[in-house]
């Protein structure tokens, strides 16, 4: 007699993504905000942070009105899909907003933004050989011998193309690896919290 096992599937974490429109322009937009940084900032990536790189700093939506139009476009297309899918999650406020741009070996290590919901914009990743790695320290246990998917790793890379926005839990751990090439590797990301927050701080 054969015991009947049930399968319990556990702790479900989705991705979604888009691609942004207009985003020519605001590539463009954002690309003279990076040369802008440059003339004002050193050029020196910060290593306490996690984000081996240069970056603006995390309130660009309230520094620049183009980052602000942006993130409000971004929130927007979001909060209709929230309400469309009826996911229970309040409307979504933007709360951090900054730019990465990543020059030859620069890279991001793993963490978390902590938010309720973070989002990426990648601006310019086109041959930079550099990728965005979603990490997990879950390991599987049951895995078949011949199953040669990566559904069981603790890595998932993405490889976006310029113009796609993805957008997750902000507590999932994620991160860049090295950019090997001598191009510049540039995204915008965004942090969001419930809407009937924002006024509080």
């Amino acid at each position: 007699m054969t015991t009947k096992i049930n399968k319990h599937t556990l702790f479900i974490e989705e991705v979604y993504s888009f691609t942004l429109p207009n985003f020519n322009f605001y590539k463009d937009k954002i690309k003279q905000i990076i040369r802008v940084e440059e003339n004002i900032q050193s050029t020196s990536p910060d290593k306490q942070c996690n984000v081996v790189a240069q970056r603006t700093s995390w309130n660009s939506h309230q520094r620049y009105p183009i980052m602000y139009d942006l993130s409000q476009e971004i929130s927007q297309i979001i909060n209709q899909f929230i309400q469309l899918e009826g996911y229970d999650i309040p409307n979504l406020e933007i709360q951090d907003c900054w730019i990465n741009w990543y020059k030859k070996d620069e890279y991001a290590n793993p963490h978390d933004h902590g938010s309720v919901l973070s989002s990426v914009l990648f601006v310019d990743v086109k041959d930079t050989d550099a990728n965005f790695v979603f990490n997990s320290d879950k390991r599987a246990v049951f895995q078949k011998k011949d199953d040669t998917s990566t559904n069981f790793n603790n890595l998932k890379i993405l490889t976006p193309k310029d113009g796609t926005v993805i957008f997750f839990d902000g507590s999932v751990m994620h991160s860049v690896s090295a950019n090997q090439s001598n191009k510049e590797r540039v995204t915008a990301a965004f942090n969001y919290r419930p809407e009937y927050l924002a006024n509080r701080y």
